[in-house]
């Protein structure tokens, strides 16, 4: 097994890999005994593309994913291809929406990482943005908590954010970062431009050159004891936000 294959579990993210990524796709392990029409649908696409089946027994299963929560199924993969930051801005413009995007700065949990890719498919983004060095890479534990948007969500890895900052700037895309000290709540930016919602990691938040990148800082306001959110349920808010008032203004994208 090469040391960068994931390992998929379950079957909406199986369903997901093999529809959206087939050729990447090279082994397909499923319960011995679990015969429904799930896996019988998977077992066929991958007897399709010439992937290796095997019928196995459950513990496994659940040495081959780390735990039992695959529903009997678990694959193997190549992990999905990044694309170029100027490709995605420029099927944006093709599109002729308002571009949405997410901007990952040195997260560093993969949890953190795949639930944040989990939130952005959910909002129909048009990209993912995020550092390539000191921060969470596309792995299986990602994967696993990604649900199958690891293959519905463009993903952008660079290898220096304030130049893919620059980069969206010139391309008339907002970029508002994420602060506790944000200059104003997240619900009085106006989303419905062209925006990057621009997110730090758990412990320092953005960092300093990121900040000073960012055209505008807002905040989410906290009405309770604790002072910030985790980075996914932050995005989550952030991106539904501009959701929110995309479709409130009928905005397209």
């Amino acid at each position: 097994m090469a040391a960068r294959d994931l390992i998929i579990g379950g079957l909406h993210a199986a369903r997901m890999a093999f529809e959206r990524a087939g050729g990447d796709v090279l082994e397909l392990w499923l319960r011995r005994d679990h015969e429904g029409e799930g896996p019988r649908e998977l077992e066929a696409q991958a007897r399709a593309l010439g992937v290796s089946v095997q019928r196995v027994d459950l513990p496994t299963l659940n040495r081959l994913y780390g735990d039992d929560h695959h529903q009997g199924v678990v694959l193997r993969r190549r992990p999905p291809p990044t694309v170029d930051l100027k490709t995605v801005l420029a099927r944006a413009a093709a599109a002729g929406h308002a571009a949405l995007l997410l901007v990952l700065d040195n997260v560093q949990d993969p949890r953190n990482f795949g639930a944040c890719l989990r939130a952005a498919d959910g909002a129909g983004v048009d990209a993912v943005i995020f550092t390539r060095d000191r921060a969470a890479g596309i792995s299986s534990v990602v994967a696993k908590t990604a649900s199958g948007a690891l293959d519905s969500v463009p993903l952008v890895a660079v290898a220096n954010l304030a130049s893919a900052l620059r980069l969206l700037a010139e391309a008339g895309v907002w970029t508002l970062g994420a602060a506790h000290d944000g200059a104003i709540p997240i619900y009085q930016a106006d989303l419905t431009l062209p925006s990057a919602l621009v997110l730090g990691n758990e412990g320092e938040g953005l960092r300093r050159l990121t900040r000073e990148r960012c055209d505008q800082l807002v905040t989410i306001p906290m009405h309770g004891q604790v002072s910030s959110l985790n980075v996914a349920t932050a995005a989550a808010v952030c991106l539904f936000e501009a959701r929110r008032q995309r479709a409130a203004k009928g905005v397209d994208g």
